[in-house]
């Protein structure tokens, strides 16, 4: 999936306790893509929340969220914008992960 979507972090809002980092996330490919998509994020520390998580991959490590196309497609050259939410603990690490693609079809 990763390969047919360009993933572009756009920014980071920090406040306090709390980080919104935004993406730009666009089908680069030739194909529409009729399924909704899961952000996998990795690679956050213990003390750290993705608050508008959906749950967690079926390994147990990364969060996920789970982003619905607009009209059900994003077709070529279309692009959305997920924003991810996290918590911080107090006296915690900065937030720090990746971000990768999986289809939403099933557990991810």
């Amino acid at each position: 999936m990763t390969s047919q979507v360009d993933i572009v972090w756009n920014n980071s809002d920090r406040n306090g306790s709390r980080q919104q980092d935004v993406y730009r996330l666009t089908n680069i490919g030739a194909s529409v893509i009729d399924t909704h998509l899961v952000i996998v994020v990795r690679g956050l520390s213990d003390e750290i929340e993705l608050q508008n998580a959906s749950g967690k991959a079926s390994d147990g490590d990364p969060y996920h969220l789970r982003v619905f196309l607009p009209d059900g497609a994003l077709i070529p050259n279309q692009s959305l914008i997920p924003t991810l939410c996290f918590r911080r603990r107090p006296g915690s690490p900065p937030v720090s992960h990746s971000v990768t693609l999986l289809s939403g079809q099933g557990n991810p």
